[in-house]
């Protein structure tokens, strides 16, 4: 009876491995579906700058954005992926005869979240990769409108740093995530069954990588938008 129970025990081993990987493919082609199915167009995308002039001795502006939250990536934050979203806010000095100086840079990040069990959306806030708050929110619309539209202005910069007699320009990157790597992570753990860290396969780990590199970065739309030049002599003056 061993001599036999031990001739199965390969075969056993071998349908709990190929189901694994039966398991994998699957898993990989679900999340390259979704990758088809949101195709969220960059193009359509757009950022404007509403305000931009001098407060308490800083150069300030304020933007929005219009068309990020389209009706696809909206799904996905319903069904509970994490989308992300990344404003960069450069500061550029014109030289008429060399390169254009970038003088100062400023990210902000927005992560969204939708718990289903208690119907309620989270918006975590970072500036220059330092986590700042978090929001709770009942309604989507709000999230959007707080993401897409903030209330107050961004200090760029204090005057004393830049060129009164210079011409200086923003370029504003708007970066949209809505199938990110900690999504894909998430159904690597589902998928290993309980497995310990060092119990997974080495074609388990290359095909997650793998998967996860591409369709993540499928579902990263970039955008970039340079504006006109100013100079600080040419911009109002905000009352505090």
């Amino acid at each position: 009876m061993r001599k036999r129970c031990w001739r199965k025990l390969p075969i056993v081993s071998s349908y709990l491995v190929g189901g694994k990987i039966i398991l994998l493919i699957m898993a990989i082609g679900l999340f390259c579906l979704l990758a088809h199915a949101n195709n969220t167009h960059a193009d359509d995308i757009s950022i404007s700058v509403i305000a931009n002039g001098i407060l308490e001795d800083n150069l300030v502006m304020q933007f929005q954005a219009e068309e990020v939250f389209t009706e696809k990536v909206i799904k996905f934050i319903t069904r509970g992926f994490t989308v992300k979203i990344e404003y960069t806010i450069e500061l550029w000095k014109s030289r008429k005869w060399w390169f254009d100086r970038l003088d100062t840079q400023h990210s902000i990040r927005y992560q969204i979240d939708f718990e289903p069990l208690e119907k309620r959306y989270t918006c975590l806030i970072s500036e220059q990769g330092k986590a700042l708050t978090s929001r709770l929110e009942k309604q989507l619309a709000k999230i959007i409108q707080y993401t897409t539209q903030p209330e107050l202005p961004l200090i760029i910069s204090p005057v004393a740093k830049l060129d009164e007699k210079s011409k200086y320009y923003y370029n504003i990157i708007i970066s949209v995530a809505t199938l990110t790597a900690e999504n894909i992570s998430d159904l690597r753990k589902w998928i290993r069954f309980g497995e310990k860290e060092k119990e997974t396969s080495t074609l388990t780990k290359t095909s997650f990588k793998l998967a996860k590199d591409a369709i993540s970065s499928r579902h990263r739309k970039r955008v970039s938008t340079r504006f006109d030049k100013f100079r600080l002599a040419e911009l109002p003056r905000f009352d505090s």
